[in-house]
């Protein structure tokens, strides 16, 4: 018969086994690090249970963390306030640095209330067709700390984006040909450059951001089949705007503004291929185990690239002077291509995706000589080169063909002999 003290270490073991269990569920403690891995395993150890393998995918794949509210470092917010659940912070410092000096100790309790109005609210602007596209997204700033940002999520973010970007496809163009000053606005672009943008806090009140929100990209994307599709094609119709002949000769303003948006989000594209983990979740689907099956994913992902830059390669070869000024976009098109087929080598989906595109003699030598080591150096840094890099390995590169084209004279002379 058990003793009321062996009944008692049960329960409490039992409980112990329940609380481990939710701490691992709600992502308290998250374990993405080796210590977490290593502490989780300690606390498994001690109530007896088996450590983790090694190989047990679950521990490196939480990886997902929103950004600091406090520094807005990237990806590292993995403390968060236990009284609000929506401030999230990259380390116990930032997290003591936002309490007591940052205005969160004031604001902690009514700060999830204020969360979820701005979450649930930003959304239900975004939706109201009843306004015009300008008024619908000039308050996505009110997304910028994490917990209104999850908020939003819960309650639809994503397919919205989706809704809008599809919208943008189809009748961007339009709006900004024809329609009132209110219309002439891309909901890609403002989700890009305002609910996507890196560095909110670091680098507030400025225009430029180096970086994209890795975590906010990634989860839009894995959110649905059509997430990044719809994306994609919003950015590219956005391209094609400033090569219509009435928006060129209706108003140089009005080109030159959606000229700028057009680079705008070809940048913001080089932004999310430098980032391995948007680049993954765009190359290679869905997370899963099976080698074979995120190849594949891959492989028809590359071939869709190839059919939907094609055509714009096509246009941007035949636009007359002017629409393309300096050959800012061309110059983007073929940048990110490059960022695409590096990657695709680097994830053993295809070792040359160049030669699925399109390119005229004049193209594929831009391509080479600054497209492809702009792009590459990039994703190597980890960041937007200087001009002092990027001279120096648009050089590298021009020299390296010319030395190609050399030792192929060559070779064809003692071929002809």
């Amino acid at each position: 018969m058990a003793t009321s003290k062996n009944i008692n270490a049960d329960e409490a073991k039992a409980k112990a086994i329940d609380d481990l269990v939710d701490i691992i569920e709600t992502k308290d403690f998250l374990p993405g690090a080796e210590e977490h891995k290593a502490g989780i395993n300690a606390e498994r150890a001690a109530l007896g249970l088996a450590p983790f393998p090694p190989e047990e995918k679950y521990l490196n794949e939480i990886q997902d963390l929103p950004s600091c509210d406090n520094c807005n470092k990237q990806e590292s917010g993995e403390f968060f306030c236990s009284k609000c659940k929506c401030a999230f912070y990259c380390s116990s410092a930032c997290q003591k640095v936002a309490w007591k000096v940052g205005g969160h100790k004031q604001a902690c309790p009514q700060y999830e209330e204020q969360c979820q109005a701005l979450g649930k609210q930003t959304v239900a602007d975004m939706n109201d067709d009843t306004r015009p596209p300008v008024l619908r997204m000039q308050n996505l700033e009110r997304l910028d700390n994490e917990g209104a940002y999850k908020v939003a999520v819960e309650n639809g973010l994503h397919d919205t984006i989706v809704k809008l970007c599809k919208d943008d496809t189809d009748r961007a163009l339009t709006r900004f040909r024809d329609g009132h000053v209110y219309d002439k606005t891309s909901y890609a672009h403002f989700v890009m450059m305002t609910l996507w943008r890196g560095q909110r806090n670091s680098r507030a009140g400025s225009f430029s951001y180096g970086k994209c929100d890795g975590t906010r990209v990634k989860k839009f994307i894995r959110s649905s089949p059509d997430a990044f599709p719809a994306l994609w094609e919003a950015c590219l119709a956005l391209v094609m705007i400033p090569l219509d002949e009435d928006v060129y000769r209706k108003d140089p303003r009005l080109h030159h503004e959606v000229h700028q948006v057009a680079r705008d989000v070809l940048a913001g594209f080089s932004q999310i291929f430098t980032n391995d983990g948007t680049s993954k979740a765009i190359l290679r689907g869905p997370r899963t185990k099976n080698e074979e099956t995120m190849v594949a994913f891959g492989k028809d992902r590359i071939e869709y690239f190839a059919s939907t830059i094609n055509p714009v390669i096509k246009a941007l070869d035949g636009a007359k002077e002017g629409r393309d000024a300096r050959s800012v976009l061309e110059g983007y098109i073929y940048q990110n291509s490059a960022m695409i087929a590096y990657r695709a080598r680097e994830y053993g989906i295809d070792d040359d995706f160049a030669s699925k595109l399109k390119m005229n003699p004049a193209s594929t030598a831009m391509y080479r000589t600054i497209a492809v080591p702009l792009g590459e150096g990039t994703i190597k840094k980890g960041y937007a080169l200087t001009n002092e890099e990027a001279q120096v390995a648009m050089r590298k590169a021009a020299a390296e063909l010319k030395q190609e084209k050399k030792s192929k004279k060559k070779k064809g002379k003692k071929n002809r002999r």
